[in-house]
């Protein structure tokens, strides 16, 4: 089995425990064929005619132009005065951020945390940026009895590791700026300049690693969680630097990206595309 499919099974099985979840057969069909009309819209098809939407579909214009009135009468979708295309209406957006909203990060992660715990052995930690600070929100325990162990609720500066350099990569100027003026009193410009550094690589390359930077015999390898605001969140693998070596640890970073992609996925995240190829470096 592939390491998506056994992403796939592991996390159907948590979602069976909601048994609302289940697609209902008996959906009124009127009610479908008005969803298939909000999703018929995308990025590449922001604004679309009625004879385009019908030939999408594969639905009578007719049929379509009935539920685009119950729609656009409802705020669902929204036609221009002058080309009489019809584009979605801010209700889909008002409605999205309830549900996004209503979202627990914690919630949404424990699944996929443990799901690389089982993979790899090793503690999990997700960890959330609150005020200028790296909180570790949630883990799961390694399986050996050699092991690291970090306490629930433990804060840290965001500068000083992997997890949380990816929340300050993808936070405001304000929190990276903050972050290097820390550095720069405490170890000097070249250490804040490292740090700008290495915050752009995460940017680019999606994860982080932690050569021993806040415990010197501990490891990690941690990477973003985003949500359709910004990041939220951070997850890492952490261990002894005995069972972190570099094979170890390129092993680990695709089930890492992997699990990283899906939580922000269903937590509102839309990726730009395809994941791109993991480029591994120190």
């Amino acid at each position: 089995m592939t390491s998506s499919a056994a992403l796939a099974r592991f996390i159907s099985v948590v979602d069976m425990a909601y048994p609302d979840s289940e697609p209902n057969t008996e959906i009124l069909g009127s009610v479908s064929k008005a969803l298939d009309v909000l999703e018929a819209f995308s990025h590449e098809h922001s604004e679309m005619a009625l004879g385009e939407i019908a030939l999408k579909l594969n639905m009578g214009k007719s049929t379509v132009h009935k539920l685009l009135q119950t729609l656009l009468v409802r705020g669902f979708v929204a036609q221009d005065s002058s080309t009489r295309r019809y584009r979605l209406g801010l209700r889909n957006w008002q409605l999205g951020n309830l549900a996004v909203g209503s979202i627990d990060v914690r919630e949404v992660a424990a699944p996929y945390m443990r799901h690389l715990a089982a993979l790899t052995g090793e503690q999990l930690t997700l960890w959330v940026y609150e005020t200028g600070w790296a909180v570790c929100v949630d883990r799961v325990d390694s399986r050996h009895r050699v092991r690291n162990y970090t306490r629930m609720g433990t804060v840290e500066k965001p500068e000083d590791f992997a997890s949380g350099r990816c929340l300050l990569a993808f936070s405001g100027d304000v929190e990276i700026a903050n972050a290097s003026e820390r550095l720069l009193r405490a170890r000097g410009e070249y250490a804040a300049d490292i740090l700008r550094k290495r915050l752009e690589t995460i940017r680019e390359r999606g994860y982080e690693t932690n050569p021993g930077d806040l415990w010197e015999e501990i490891r990690a390898i941690a990477a973003p969680l985003f949500g359709h605001l910004g990041v939220v969140g951070a997850i890492s693998v952490s261990g002894p630097e005995s069972r972190f070596d570099e094979g170890a640890i390129k092993a680990m970073l695709p089930h890492l990206l992997e699990v990283t992609r899906e939580a922000s996925i269903k937590l509102g995240y839309i990726p730009d595309g395809p994941s791109p190829p993991i480029e591994w470096s120190a």
